[in-house]
């Protein structure tokens, strides 16, 4: 089971990243529409090719104030013409991840994960990291690209009432990270070994994966992707 995080969101010398990174198989680096510059996205590309780590390019809405995590009103061509400046930092890379909001937006949003699939496959890239089942990985798929499904180490999930699909409980309730050690490495079994998670209301439900995500700003983020290399072999 390969090991993903969201890197480059806290400088090019951010000592955690800089040890996450060497420790997980793909960086998502941020590509300055949350976090991130071109000397972050430099800097981590090359501990990144010096540890044989894959790098996707992490992009989301042009909201640094809210680090990304908040929905935007903008229209279709003000987001596509954002997302292509954020591109032109990796625009060698074939994989893609979009962060907080506009990942979340696209796993719902039928409309906005058909403009975002038509935009990555006109754009160049042959690789999405999403949610299994999501709008953006069905809108995806029907283009021919690949769908990298992920579930998430330190993350609470529900069920989304319009669609019934599996969704990760908003950040504004207490119990949607996960902070204990303990309860991340059993949450991760789960979904690993027996393809399950049980969300906040205390239903199991299958979820298959091809990764497993860490955010680098969780508290426990390094010692979680040192104990998930050591178990799965990462």
């Amino acid at each position: 089971m390969r090991v993903n995080c969201d890197i480059g969101e806290r400088g090019s010398d951010h000592p955690i990243d800089q040890q996450l990174i060497a420790t997980v198989d793909i960086a998502n680096i941020a590509c300055g529409g949350h976090a991130g510059d071109g000397e972050t996205v430099e800097a981590f590309r090359r501990i990144a090719a010096d540890h044989g780590v894959q790098v996707t390019a992490h992009l989301s809405y042009p909201d640094r104030a809210n680090f990304g995590r908040k929905s935007m009103n903008i229209s279709p061509r003000e987001l596509i013409r954002s997302l292509e400046e954020q591109r032109q930092l990796m625009e060698d890379v074939s994989m893609v991840k979009f962060h907080g909001a506009l990942y979340n937006d696209s796993c719902t949003t039928t409309e906005l994960a058909q403009l975002l699939g038509s935009w990555l496959r006109d754009a160049g890239f042959t690789h999405v990291l999403t949610m299994p089942s999501c709008a953006l990985a069905q809108a995806c798929e029907k283009l021919d690209l690949t769908v990298v499904s992920e579930a998430f180490a330190e993350r609470r999930y529900q069920l989304d009432e319009s669609t019934q699909h599996l969704i990760l409980r908003p950040r504004r309730y207490p119990d949607a990270t996960i902070v204990d050690m303990a309860d991340a490495i059993t949450h991760v079994e789960n979904i690993v070994l027996h393809h399950a998670v049980t969300t906040a209301d205390g239903q199991v439900h299958r979820l298959e994966c091809d990764t497993i995500c860490i955010h680098s700003d969780s508290p426990i983020a390094l010692e979680l992707a040192q104990k998930l290399r050591g178990a799965f072999g990462a």
